[in-house]
């Protein structure tokens, strides 16, 4: 009976597990123990049964009690889209996404596990975060966890379900920064849900190297980083709107590094820290700050019986057993209905059939000389058509957008594609990303334009000034339409 009133949540990353037991107190959770777990150098994830048996001898020496387990993944390993959905989408989310799931990853569907996080856009509109993960992954985890003699409640995403954690926080517009040994990783969040989440290309900064702090160097990093994710996410929609930055310090930068960064972005910077370490005792002493916050906040949610924003394990996009039976059966039903209404009728319609056919043949024969007149006048007003004076609309749409590009140069385009919609993207080259923001604000403030969206904006190549960038746009011309 104790050991169900305690959850373990373990924290997966490359080549360790750090695991936090839960357990109720006095109606609140609080956290008995907590360790890290690295891996054996024999070890690892293609070989899950011998990896479990070694974590199971780690928690059994660490005197971890605990038969039930939350497991989290790096997002370095997930794939996330958010998806826009339809007005009065309702019960049908499930089965939207599932088209798009069956559209957009036609190719490796079969290898991947998919979940969706529900949410509202910026502008109110119903959304979701549709995620995926490798189903191999997967697979070894729950291995793992079974090997090391636990039962998994879920696998989810562990920047995410510390994002989650911190629902009634401060801001109804928030970021979430992860730091841990090894990763960087960043949530955005907003009241209705899970917004996004990114894996960022900076590490925990090392010792100091070349008479420079290497906290400093990290935080430049850091700083340019969150700068272009803020730009490319938010962008102008949110201009003016509050924000605030809530990290979890794992393992990391003190007080006085966070306090820069806010200084640098001009967005509020709290450092986080879990409250079930409070009154500890059998655990030891408290980590300091956020230590094992992610595996923390799995096994909080675990076990007060919280769904994650994600579950792999438990995916509502997966196809129901019983539900592809119901639909087998009721198949069947029906093509045996229509084998026998067809078998009745057949006969009585088979004569007149015939009859039918031998009338269409001769009256085709008949009019065979008007169809080829016919044919004739459509093929002449079809070629007509693509001269009438509305069709130039796409040269008018290309003249608008040349001109938005400076004649000088500095900024150059490799790639252009226009819809019959007239929706475009254009993708391209420039000198420095000022060239980028300067034509993406000429072609927004432009009013044959609409719907202008940054798509991406990076360095072209290694140790080269020169940026690549991506923008998508639609064009409405001078009549709005």
């Amino acid at each position: 009976m104790l050991s169900r009133r305690r959850m373990l949540g373990l924290a997966v990353t490359q080549r360790s597990v750090t695991a936090v037991e839960v357990a109720t107190a006095k109606g609140a959770a609080k956290v008995l123990r907590a360790a890290q777990f690295v891996f054996p150098e024999e070890a690892g994830f293609e070989e899950p049964d011998r990896l479990g048996r070694a974590l199971r001898e780690f928690l059994h020496e660490g005197g971890f009690s605990a038969s039930r387990c939350v497991i989290g993944m790096e997002a370095a390993r997930l794939t996330a889209r958010e998806k826009r959905l339809p007005p009065g989408s309702g019960n049908a989310v499930a089965q939207i996404l599932s088209v798009a799931v069956e559209r957009e990853f036609a190719s490796d569907r079969k290898e991947l596990v998919f979940d969706y996080a529900s949410g509202a856009g910026e502008d109110g509109t119903p959304s979701v975060l549709l995620m995926a993960a490798p189903r191999r992954h997967v697979d070894r985890l729950v291995a793992m966890a079974e090997g090391a003699g636990l039962t998994v409640s879920a696998v989810t995403s562990s920047t995410m379900a510390l994002a989650d954690s911190a629902n009634g926080m401060l801001l109804a517009e928030r970021l979430v920064l992860h730091v841990f040994q090894g990763g960087v990783e960043l949530a955005a969040r907003s009241r209705g849900g899970p917004l996004m989440v990114w894996r960022l290309s900076v590490s925990p900064p090392a010792e100091p190297e070349g008479g420079r702090p290497a906290a400093e160097t990290w935080l430049d990093e850091l700083a340019h980083e969150l700068r272009r994710i803020l730009y490319m996410q938010v962008g102008d929609s949110a201009a003016g709107r509050p924000r605030e930055l809530l990290v979890w310090n794992e393992t990391g930068p003190e007080r006085e590094v966070w306090d820069a960064l806010a200084e640098r972005l001009g967005v509020p910077v709290q450092l986080c820290a879990s409250d079930e370490w409070r009154g500890s005792a059998e655990g030891g002493a408290p980590p300091r700050g956020g230590q094992y916050s992610a595996a923390a906040a799995m096994a909080v949610a675990g076990l007060k019986g919280h769904r994650p924003p994600v579950d792999f394990l438990h995916s509502r996009l997966a196809p129901s057993r019983q539900l592809a039976l119901r639909r087998k059966v009721a198949w069947g039903i029906g093509a045996a209905a229509v084998v026998l209404l067809a078998g009745a009728l057949f006969v009585v319609d088979l004569i007149q059939t015939q009859r039918d056919v031998a009338d269409l043949e001769a009256r085709k024969a008949e009019n065979a000389p008007s169809l080829a007149e016919a044919s004739d006048l459509v093929a002449k007003a079809a070629f007509a058509r693509a001269w009438h004076r509305r069709q130039p609309r796409l040269l008018e749409c290309l003249r608008e957008l040349t001109l938005t590009f400076p004649a000088d140069g500095g900024i150059w385009t490799t790639s252009l594609s226009i819809q019959e919609d007239l929706r475009g993207v254009v993708a391209g080259k420039a000198t420095g990303e000022s060239m980028v923001l300067k034509v993406l604000d000429t072609l927004k403030a432009n009013p044959r334009f609409c719907e202008v969206k940054p798509l991406y904006l990076r360095e072209a190549g290694r140790g080269g000034r020169e940026v690549a960038f991506a923008m998508s746009f639609r064009f409405i011309g001078t009549d709005g339409t």
